[in-house]
């Protein structure tokens, strides 16, 4: 009986054993966690900080990347003013010294008035005004010279257009309208947005005489002569090619009249005639692009003679 007792005390005893000891490890748990638990939370408060100065900051740190109008360049930038076409064929600044350069190109229309072009630049938030000077370099291109752009600025609009003014009357009609209504000078004009966050810094940009703008006028006329030059040449290749294919249709279409009769025979020549007048528009658009190159190399050549009396005064 007792030892039955005694066997039963002990079985008691090594359970409590084994319970308090499955109890320490939590508890060791509990404390390491309890140990670094002040570290923990002193790491999540400085990530918290780090982050808010970042996402506050980034701005001032990096470059500003905050949306904005941007008119581009080319084609992209190529807008309607009154009867004229504008076009922004480049966009230069020195950030260190506040100086900006935009080359326009200007296709007027052609109806009866003086067009005397103007522009104005300034800040769109701060309404600031800057200094600006509109030259023209050669007839359709006008740059115009920035000066005193604060380095803050990241966005700067620029109003360009034009006042026009009445030609004098070249007939009798002209003379009976202006005499119905009184002549009056207009304005037209639109805004081009420039973020010069897209431009890239030109440390060496200034001022330079105005034979420097006129020589790279010419440049880019002749890059563009260049670009008409190699398409009439491939166009004309491939209308080469197309004529070459017709001719080979002419010519199985005709030996196979020999065969035909009656209302087949018919058709057949309405297909050979229909080929030809196609050969035809073929023929004359060749000639149209052989005009254009003979003009095209003229002016190429026109080009080249301006580009070498400038170099060499």
């Amino acid at each position: 009986m007792f030892d039955k007792i005694n066997e039963w005390q002990e079985r008691i005893e090594t359970f409590r054993e084994q319970v308090q000891s499955k109890e320490k490890k939590p508890r060791k748990i509990q404390s390491k966690l309890q140990k670094h638990a002040s570290k923990f939370y002193i790491l999540m408060c400085v990530f918290t900080i780090c982050g808010y100065l970042f996402f506050s900051f980034s701005r001032s740190i990096f470059k500003d990347d905050s949306p904005m109008l941007d008119a581009g360049i080319g084609v992209a930038s190529k807008t309607k003013i009154g009867s004229s076409e504008v076009e922004i064929l480049s966009r230069k600044v020195n950030e260190d010294s506040g100086y900006g350069e935009v080359l326009f190109s200007i296709e007027d229309g052609n109806d009866q008035v003086h067009k005397n072009y103007i522009a104005f630049a300034g800040e769109s938030k701060s309404k600031q005004q800057i200094k600006t000077d509109l030259q023209e370099i050669s007839t359709g291109y006008y740059l115009l010279k920035l000066n005193g752009i604060p380095k803050e600025w990241k966005e700067i609009i620029i109003d360009f257009g034009y006042n026009e003014e009445k030609k004098a009357p070249t007939s009798i009609e002209q003379i009976e309208e202006e005499t119905e209504e009184k002549q009056k000078n207009q304005s037209q004009q639109t805004t081009f947005y420039w973020d010069v966050r897209k431009s890239k810094n030109s440390p060496d940009l200034k001022e330079k005489p105005k034979e420097n703008y006129e020589l790279e006028v010419i440049k880019i006329e002749e890059k563009e002569v260049g670009k008409q030059q190699k398409l009439l040449a491939e166009n004309s290749k491939k209308i080469d090619e197309e004529m070459k294919l017709i001719e080979e249709k002419i010519a199985t279409e005709k030996q196979e009249l020999f065969y035909k009769v009656g209302e087949e025979k018919e058709d057949g020549e309405e297909i050979v005639r229909g080929l030809e007048r196609e050969k035809e528009t073929y023929l004359e658009t060749k000639k149209k692009i052989a005009e254009e190159q003979e003009l095209l190399a003229e002016k190429a050549d026109k080009l080249a003679e301006k580009r070498n009396k400038i170099t060499t005064n």
